[in-house]
């Protein structure tokens, strides 16, 4: 699942990307209505939305009242932001179904709360590099040795599921399916949470087959993205303006 941010300014974007990322969210960018209009009509993954109230194009209203006229896109969760907080501005995104408003400049302990209780607890793709440290109680350059472990698994396994992609309900072959077992062990330690939950699912509903290996694909791309940057130690960040 991603995050969809639209923003006009790219270091206001950027900010938020990075606060989502240590978290372990993934995310998309627009810089305006038009443009994140456009990536909603294709097919999409996208899960909440992070609209900016003033950009060109059209304003963050309009662009709301435009994403719900899309049938595919009524449930999606939408927050805006914006340093105009006046009363008449959030009650009228209200009206439009904004779920929530936050006020510029963003904080972002304030952000990933809103975040987290709009997505009510969805798995992350990968836990921030200092959790799993506390938790696994090793330093930074042991949790880099692993992360690169896991990457060069990631790398080898990508290719042969991918492979593997069929409208089939015929059983993955035995060496991929023993590729995404290592997989979903490295992934726990990690806590890459998404993939590790979608696999167990397959393996005990017993469908670890062809027809999956799209959806398990996707979830591997997601980490590998993930541990390339949310993996990362972030660096200390305040307001997001």
């Amino acid at each position: 699942m991603s995050i969809l941010i639209v923003e006009d300014n790219p270091i206001n974007a950027k900010l938020i990307e990075l606060a989502l990322h240590a978290k372990g969210y993934e995310t998309l960018s627009a810089k305006n209505g038009a443009e994140a209009l456009a990536m909603l009509w294709s097919p999409n993954d996208v899960e909440l939305i992070i609209t900016d109230y003033m950009m060109p194009e059209m304003n963050g209203l309009e662009f709301i009242a435009r994403v719900k006229e899309l049938p595919s896109c009524k449930a999606i969760h939408i927050i805006m932001a914006s340093a105009y907080s006046n009363l008449e501005t959030v009650k009228r995104a209200k009206e439009l179904g904004c779920a929530d408003f936050l006020v510029k400049p963003i904080d972002k302990a304030q952000l990933i709360e809103r975040v987290t209780h709009m997505l009510k607890g969805a798995p992350i793709v990968l836990k921030e590099k200092a959790l799993v440290m506390r938790t696994l109680d090793i330093g930074s350059e042991e949790y880099d040795d692993f992360a690169k472990m896991f990457a060069a698994q990631l790398a080898v396994a990508m290719p042969l599921v991918e492979s593997e992609q069929q409208e089939s309900e015929e059983t993955i072959s035995e060496q991929v399916g023993y590729m995404l077992k290592e997989l979903a062990e490295s992934a726990a330690f990690l806590g890459g949470e998404k993939f590790v939950g979608l696999y167990s699912r397959y393996k005990v509903e017993n469908q670890l087959v062809r027809s999956k290996c799209t959806e398990l694909l996707r979830a591997l791309q997601e980490l590998a993205a993930a541990l390339a940057t949310g993996g990362r130690s972030s660096p200390g960040m305040g307001a997001v303006d």
